[in-house]
């Protein structure tokens, strides 16, 4: 039973995305470029599903568990995105939940 939602939308019409894993089905790939990928599709996902729209991403937290991960997340982030660049917090912490992610983001999404 999750003690979570995935997503809520507040009174002012802001999408709140829960932090969003590389896991699918069980599977967490090993390669950080493939868990960012993933997560920041799962993020779109959302958006598309609540009919937001992806420019009006607003803010981001980024939590990755080695700083060396950083030039690679970037690079994803960029291919993914393009031209999309909301407010951003990155964070280097020691470990998430489960030992084989190497990332978690939650975002805020306004609905202009």
């Amino acid at each position: 039973m999750a003690i979570y939602s995935n997503s809520v939308i507040s009174k002012d019409k802001l999408l709140i995305i829960s932090g969003q894993t590389p896991e699918i089905k069980g599977d967490v790939p090993e390669e950080i470029e493939v868990q960012v990928e993933i997560v920041l599709n799962k993020i779109l996902e959302t958006i598309t599903e609540q009919n937001y729209q992806k420019e009006n991403l607003l803010k981001m937290t980024v939590y990755i568990t080695n700083a060396s991960y950083l030039a690679s997340v970037r690079e994803v982030f960029t291919k993914v995105l393009g031209n999309i660049k909301p407010a951003m917090t990155l964070v280097v912490i020691s470990e998430l939940i489960n030992p084989k992610f190497k990332i978690e983001i939650d975002a805020t999404v306004d609905y202009n």
